[in-house]
């Protein structure tokens, strides 16, 4: 079954955000997370589950695949297809093959992951390279760092001649597409294309994750300093108009009324977790890969930016399950467990870095990670994660949103989980 959306079909379209008569995947905590014992040994049973659950995520309605009038099949639920979800599936693959691999070369878990990766991209360049938008650029940050290993340990290590070739052609021209094809908001924003709607006008908080972060990394693959200007621009930019100032929190999107940039205003007062935590992962991912000296005014503003937002976290964190609320500070919301990966994810990154005290933040990270995986099913399943998400006018809007399961609550969580593995060997060293 495939979903026809076609230009100006609003009943169709909101039947992809509603809950009604859809049996979301709510299941009951597996563990108390106050009690789990987390150790390396249990860390890679589960992550093994998540991987292979992140393998089998399924759309069995059919409700949530859909057809655009251009005749593109978009999925953004299960594994299977080339946009963001899939895109963070493969930066957290990426980031245990390169821990297992740098470990030892002769891994058995490096090789498998690797394969799978591989296996992964050959079956999207099968599919058809899809059109270029904000979030289908997501998927070049690990094509990025792909290459980038396979040059570090020498030509034909990681990828084979043809696959470099390919995957250097992609970042090139996708790059550069961004850089000078993509619509720009009022003072040069990055205009939160997708593949259903032009946005126009509009920033949004995913933009970050999404496009600045994959072309950072190209930039210093390719180097090409202008990208990373460009980044920092974006960093700065987005931060002016989405974080609110008074709680540390960010808004959704924000919308320039023209090109002057003179009045805007935000799609809604509503801190969505999920759109939260792609700040709290952009941050740190950005200075690890620019090396921007603490001196640095820039690395000092994203610090501080970090900073306001995880101190504003702490006491939402529900003690009941351990994980924050789809809208954070509305505990009548439901509590979502990709927003929450997300945040112990860059909590956890972040003092690996020396950018958090881990005296202060481990065991809030901690205690939300061990909450995430008392969410996977017996399947590798995980639940209480809410589907893919527009820019709602309403807070309310937030809260409707359907529960199922989504390719990015396990690629969230496996982010997190390998970013627990990291900084205890850093902390073994």
């Amino acid at each position: 079954m495939v979903v026809q959306i076609s230009e100006g079909d609003q009943k169709a379209a909101e039947a992809l955000f509603s809950a009604e008569g859809f049996e979301e995947l709510t299941p009951a905590p597996a563990f108390d997370y106050r009690t789990y014992e987390l150790n390396q040994e249990e860390a890679e049973k589960k992550l093994a589950l998540l991987i292979d659950g992140m393998t089998k995520v399924a759309d069995k309605t059919g409700r949530f695949v859909y057809q655009l009038p251009d005749g593109r099949i978009i999925d953004t639920c299960t594994y299977h297809r080339w946009e963001w979800p899939q895109a963070i599936g493969m930066n957290g693959l990426f980031d245990y093959y390169h821990l297992k691999s740098s470990t030892d070369l002769n891994s058995s878990s490096a090789a498998q992951t690797l394969a799978l990766i591989k296996d992964w991209y050959h079956q999207r360049v099968q599919d058809g390279v899809p059109t270029k938008n904000i979030n289908s650029m997501a998927v070049m940050y690990s094509v990025a760092c792909l290459v980038d290993l396979d040059r570090q340990r020498g030509r034909g290590s990681v990828l084979d001649d043809e696959w470099r070739e390919r995957f250097e052609g992609w970042i090139d021209e996708w790059a550069e597409w961004i850089m000078n094809e993509l619509p720009r908001t009022a003072h040069g924003g990055f205009q939160h294309l997708t593949f259903r709607v032009a946005n126009e006008g509009q920033l949004w908080d995913d933009t970050l994750m999404m496009t600045v972060i994959p072309l950072t990394k190209i930039g210093l693959l390719l180097n090409r300093p202008h990208y990373i200007e460009e980044a920092k621009y974006q960093f700065l930019l987005h931060t002016q108009y989405l974080m609110n100032e008074v709680t540390g929190f960010w808004y959704h999107a924000w919308r320039f009324h023209d090109q002057t940039g003179v009045s805007g205003s935000h799609n809604c007062d509503a801190p969505w977790a999920r759109g939260n935590c792609w700040i709290t992962l952009a941050i740190p991912m950005f200075i690890e890969l620019t090396g921007l000296p603490p001196n640095d005014p820039l690395h000092r503003i994203l610090v501080s930016t970090l900073r306001r937002q995880v101190d504003a976290l702490v006491p939402l964190q529900d003690p009941g399950s351990g994980l924050w609320h789809t809208l954070l500070d509305d505990s009548t919301s439901y509590v979502e467990t990709s927003g929450s990966s997300g945040f112990v994810g860059g909590i956890l990154m972040a003092i690996r870095l020396g950018l958090l005290e881990s005296e202060k933040y481990h065991s809030l990270a901690l205690s939300g990670l061990k909450a995430c995986l008392a969410q996977v099913t017996p399947e590798g399943q995980v639940g209480n994660v809410s589907k893919g998400t527009p820019a709602g006018k309403e807070r309310d809007f937030y809260k409707r949103i359907p529960r199922m399961g989504m390719v990015y609550g396990n690629s969230l969580l496996i982010v997190a989980l390998v970013q627990w593995m990291r900084l205890n060997k850093q902390g073994e060293q």
